[in-house]
């Protein structure tokens, strides 16, 4: 069953590379949908993909790269349509 979330990664986040190990990561799980920065300093990440995929992905974001502080990840569903291939980085 495929699974859409929508994710908020904050702690220290931006310039350390999260975006491109967590790019990596998606394409490696067959995980298509993108990961930006926000102004107020965390990561924005939409994952779609099938459930057991998705569920590792978001257990891997919870530790993040060891350049990066994990404080908090707020996990919501994403009910909007989304149809784009492979993994972006905005």
């Amino acid at each position: 069953m495929i699974k859409k979330k929508l994710l908020i990664i904050s702690g220290k986040v931006q310039g350390v590379g999260f975006r491109y190990w967590m790019q990596n990561l998606a394409i490696n799980n067959n995980i298509s949908g993108w990961v930006k920065n926000r102004s107020l300093g965390d990561v924005e990440a939409l994952i779609i993909g099938q459930e057991k995929e998705v569920q590792k992905l978001i257990k891997q974001c919870k530790i993040g790269p060891s350049s990066a502080t994990i404080q908090k990840i707020q996990i919501n569903d994403y009910n909007q349509n989304y149809s784009e291939k492979g993994f972006n980085i905005f």
